[in-house]
Parts: C-alpha cells; structure tokens; sequence
C-alpha cells in the first residue's frame, strides 16, 4: 500500500500542471520513505547493514529523473524588444560624446579657462577608463550585464547633471564641470561593455550576436552625430550653451529608464521563458550549464587568454586608437584642406559617423552566416592606412574625399568585428566581459598617447598645420596592417593552425566550426605523435568522460602548455599595463603641452 501510495506522489509531483524548479529528489526525500515504509522480506535480506541500506538509497536516488516543468521557447518578439532596449542603454551616452568639445570656444570663454584646463576636462575620460574598464569587466563579469547597465548609466545620467547645473545661473564652475566629467566617465567606460555581455548572453556566436552588435553600433553612431551636429545649434536658438547639456542629460535620463526596463524584462524572461546563457561556463559534456551561477573573478585568468586574443589586442591598440582618435582632428582638418569654416568642416568630418548607420547591422548578419571576422580585421585596417596616405601624401580635394571615404568605411568595419572576436577566441565565455574591457583599456592609454603626439608635432609646424600629424596615423595605420595580415596568414598555414588555432576557428563559418575543431584536433596530434601532453586537456572538465568536439574546441582555444607559452603570455600581459603606464606619463607631459584640446570627449576604443 505504501508502496502505491509513493508512486502516486511520484506522478502527482510530475505532472504537467505541477510548477517545479529544475531540481534533483534530495536524499532525505528517500530516506524518509524507507523509515515510514514497510520494506518486503526481499527487501529486508538486501540490505542487512545500515550503510548498505544508505548506499542503495544513494544509488536510487541519483537514478530518479530530475523532475522538471518545461518552459516555452523565447519568442523573437522578446528578443527584438532586449536588443531595442539595450542598445537606448548607451544612446545618451553617445549623444553627449561630442558636446563639450564642439563647444570648446564657448566653454573656454564663459568658464575663462585657457587650452591646459581644457585640455584636461576632455581627456580625462580616455584616463579614468585605462583603470575603471578592467575594474568594470570584472565586475560585470561577476554579476552580469543588465544589473551593472543600470549602475553605470546612473553614474553617467549624475554626471550629466552635474555638468549641466555647472553651467547654469551663470555659475560656470570649471571643478564642478570637471567632476561631473569625472562621473559621467565611470558610466561612459564599461556601459557599452555590459551591454556587449547582455547580448553575449541572449545570443550564441554565429546566431545573432554580430548582428545585435551591429545594432548597438548603427544606434551609437546615430546618437554621436544627432548629439555633435546640433549642439551649437541647440546653443544659439535658446541663447545659453547649458541648453545644450541640459537636453543631454534629459536623453541620459531615457537611457537609464531603458536600462531599469532591461533589467526588470531579463529577469521576467528567465522567469517564463527557457533562456538559455550562452556566456555561461560549460559542463563535464561541454555544452553551456545554464543553471551554474557566475563565480567569482580570479587574476589568474588574466594570463589564460591565448596569444590570439594578445594579437587581436595588438591590432586593436593601433587600429581602433587610430581610427577613434582621428575623429579629434578630422574638423580641423577638413577645415585646412577644404579651406572652409568651421559649419562646413564639421559636417564633412562627422560623415564617418552615418556609414556605419546603415552598415554595421548588415556586416554582422554576413558574421553571423559566414565567419571571416579576421578578414574583416585585416580589411578594417587596410582602408585606415590607405586613407591616411591620401591624406599625407596628396593635397587636391578628390584625393581628401576618397581619404574621408576610405576612412569612414574603416571606421565602419572596426567595432562589429572586434567584439564578436574576442568572444570567439576565449576559452571560457564566463570572462567576456574581462576580456573585452582588458583590450579596451588598453586602447584608451594608445588614444591619449596618438593624440599627445599628433598635438606636439602640430604645435611644432609652421601655421599649426596638421599635413606633418598625420604621420603618426600613418604609422599606426601601417603596423595594424601588420598584425592583422599575421592573423589572417595564421588562419590559413600549417604553422598558424597548430600555434594560434583560435584565430582559425573565429574565420570559418559557423555552421562548419564542428568539422574545423575535429581537423584540427587531428593536426594537433599528427604533429605530436598521437598524444596530447602539450595541451591542456584538464580545461576542458570533460570529468573523466571521452572529450566531445565542444571539449575539444575549449582545448585548442586555451594556451598551449609549456614555458614558452607561459612566458610570451606574461610578457603580453607586462606590455599591455606598460602602454597604459605610458599613456598616464604621456598625459601628464600633454597637460603641460597644452595639446589635448582637440580630443572628442567621449572618444573611446572599442
């Protein structure tokens, strides 16, 4: 009787109209039965010990299947509505990128500071983010986008304020502007980051995260150039340049309100929907765990990136710093060469903000479908040097638009591609988000140390011309092309195949990236003899178990062991904090020049 009576509770707990958790029967779930129950005489002589009888109760226990409710799929309409809402997360952000700097002669001369001052309100930003970008992937690695998205746009919505009421009532307070600056650059940092870890969440490589990426940039750009274009305008007509931050501040409110809103719709859509977290870690099968909840940051795992994510990171420091850095002088610029004012070279110098627009969605669903992300590096790089050349090398009009051309479609195919990279070449997606604010950090000590340079040497030309800057752009242009055609040959020799496997297996096509893993698991062990010493097969966790392909996959991704790997990580390690050390240095010695007045504010690389 008790017998039937425990298998009529079995089925009642697993019925359909029963609303469980995923969990497992605890074990005093069975042992109570077994004291409550009449056990039969076979029962009785099977289990003549009590830690035999405690044995087969763990055994049966551990057989039961888990007794779960199934939830409905996530419908697309709900995965529209997070990428909608998250992308609003940074357009206030990216609105007030260029307000101060566009406004730099009236700020200057209501705030009755001279270049020096200014030059550190603007650049204060790329400083606090050589710092605070490792600090907030950390911590957004830790407690996951949507939560830290609603901290960091509140400290730039404060920020906002700040500035604002700065320049309100004629008070015009240099360290009030200056500190609300200071905050809105905590939020500014790592807020495109946690949005990159929201869609690294909801989206799996190769099945729309290029694309929401693309959408992130496409609205950020939107947002830059609507914010920088009408700033004067918005000045002139309501007769007080505070207008002007008063709006940004009304667009950061927005932002924030959509942040709030993506937090609350993330946790309706994990409470309803079977939401699967591609940027958790991975099981003893190698498939996503997305039950297992985020563990603590280690700086262990600093020095576990393989030598193609340091690669990508080399790039990067040259490419992206170059190609956001240039945004600095481009008015300028334009204004030299055209030998126009200031209305007609902004408008020129903000065309590479509306490409991407229409562009960058499109790139990632090609990402997405077919892979080729290191060819969209290489390529990235290509036309920045090729604009650059013009630029240095001929001084006609048609040759300038080409350049401005050339270099809007750099700037087009910068961000999209380099995000979804560093993804795909990390062992473990739980450190994204660290991974990711570990190159950008490192970017923005490379954009203080170009600007610096590029200012000096202007300073010292004749008429303050910026033909003898651009060189320094050109160099820049000239070694990203270097270290991405390393990568790109990598992806398609015997020797980049067998020491830097990630950046292979980030050009091919997703839905052939099984078969990739498999033909170079054999190469691995073909060159060694049918053994695996070499490589780190306890990453993988496979528990014992045979490695499937996922297992295989974190295996090759993670750095070879030996002494020479270990050794060339760490020297990376140690060059990249040398290059933000050397950006503080170079700041320091910037101020003193005078030359950081023309760095966009909120120039930040990805």
């Amino acid at each position: 009787m008790a017998t039937s009576r425990t298998s009529m509770e079995l089925l009642f707990l697993s019925s359909p109209g029963r609303s469980l958790k995923p969990t497992m029967v605890p074990g005093n779930l069975a042992g109570s039965h077994s004291e409550t129950m009449s056990l039969s005489p076979t029962e009785s002589k099977a289990s003549p010990s009590t830690s035999d009888e405690k044995s087969v109760q763990d055994e049966s226990v551990h057989q039961w299947p888990t007794l779960t409710t199934q939830k409905p799929k996530l419908p697309v309409k709900w995965q529209i509505a997070m990428i909608v809402l998250t992308c609003m997360c940074t357009f206030g952000n990216h609105w007030s990128n260029g307000l101060i700097i566009s406004m730099k002669t009236t700020i200057e001369k209501n705030l009755k500071i001279n270049n020096s001052e200014f030059a550190t309100l603007v650049a204060v930003t790329n400083l606090i983010n050589t710092l605070l970008c490792v600090a907030g992937g950390f911590v957004i690695d830790r407690f996951g986008g949507p939560l830290l998205s609603v901290y960091l746009a509140a400290f730039h919505f404060a920020g906002a304020l700040v500035e604002a009421g700065a320049t309100t009532n004629h008070l015009n307070s240099y360290p009030v502007l200056v500190a609300g600056k200071v905050l809105a650059a905590i939020g500014d940092g790592s807020l495109d980051n946690a949005q990159h870890k929201i869609f690294a969440t909801y989206f799996a490589p190769g099945h729309g995260f290029a694309f929401s990426i693309g959408v992130i940039w496409s609205m950020a750009n939107l947002a830059q150039f609507t914010g920088q274009s009408t700033a004067n305008i918005i000045a002139k007509n309501l007769h007080s340049y505070s207008w002007t931050l008063w709006i940004s501040s009304v667009v950061s409110l927005i932002s924030l309100l959509c942040a709030i809103g993506v937090l609350v719709l993330d946790k309706y859509l994990r409470a309803n929907y079977d939401v699967m977290d591609y940027s958790k870690r991975f099981d003893k099968r190698g498939v996503h765990s997305g039950t297992v909840k985020t563990g603590t940051f280690h700086w262990h795992a600093v020095f576990q990136m393989p030598l193609t994510f340091w690669l990508v990171v080399l790039f990067a420091i040259f490419e992206n710093a170059g190609v956001q850095s240039f945004v600095s002088i481009s008015t300028q610029f334009a204004q030299q060469r055209l030998k126009q004012g200031a209305v007609i070279g902004g408008w020129v110098s903000s065309f590479y903000l509306l490409l991407p627009v229409g562009l960058t969605p499109f790139e990632g669903i090609f990402i997405d479908g077919h892979g080729h992300r290191v060819t969209f590096l290489f390529l990235s790089g290509l036309l920045f040097l090729v604009s650059m050349l013009l630029l240095r090398l001929s001084e006609t009009v048609p040759a300038f638009v080409c350049a401005y051309v050339f270099y809007a479609l750099s700037q087009s195919l910068t961000p999209a591609p380099q995000v979804e990279i560093v993804r795909s070449i990390i062992p473990d997606p739980h450190y994204y988000a660290t991974a990711f604010a570990i190159k950008k950090s490192i970017v923005q000590a490379s954009i203080v140390i170009i600007v610096t340079a590029a200012g000096k040497i202007q300073d010292m030309t004749p008429g303050a011309s910026l033909a003898n800057a651009v060189t320094v752009w050109v160099v820049y242009a000239f070694v990203s092309v270097l270290a991405s055609g390393a990568l790109l040959v990598a992806c398609y020799t015997e020797w980049g195949k067998r020491y830097l496997p990630a950046a292979r297996l980030s050009q091919v096509r997703p839905r052939e990236l099984e078969e990739e893993v498999q033909r170079m698991w054999d190469l691995q062990l073909r060159h060694h003899n049918g053994n695996t010493d070499h490589l780190d097969v306890d990453r993988a966790n496979a528990g014992g178990e045979e490695l499937t392909v996922k297992h295989k996959e974190i295996v090759l991704k993670t750095p070879i062991l030996g002494k020479t790997s270990s050794h060339s990580r760490r020297v990376a390690v140690g060059a990249g904090f040398g290059v933000i050390l050397i950006g503080w240095i170079i700041f320091g010695l910037g101020v003193d020049w005078g030359v950081h007045g023309n760095v966009v504010a909120g120039t930040v690389g990805e």
